[in-house]
């Protein structure tokens, strides 16, 4: 994983722990291979996005 994917990452409230990154406020928890993938800065952001808003709409319905 590169300096700007991490970047990226903590940009939306990511921490990098180990192998994993975590979202303290969602409690959103994941693997790094699964960030890492993703090479254009923009399609990582997407998907970034992505997964915070599921989150969020999940915890809607709860």
């Amino acid at each position: 994983m590169t300096e700007e994917q991490l970047a990226v990452l903590e940009k939306f409230g990511f921490r990098a722990e180990g192998e994993q990154l975590k979202h303290f406020k969602l409690g959103i928890v994941r693997e790094k291979e699964e960030f890492a993938r993703f090479s254009p800065t923009e399609e990582l952001q997407a998907y970034v996005k992505q997964i915070l808003r599921n989150q969020c709409l999940w915890k809607r319905l709860e």
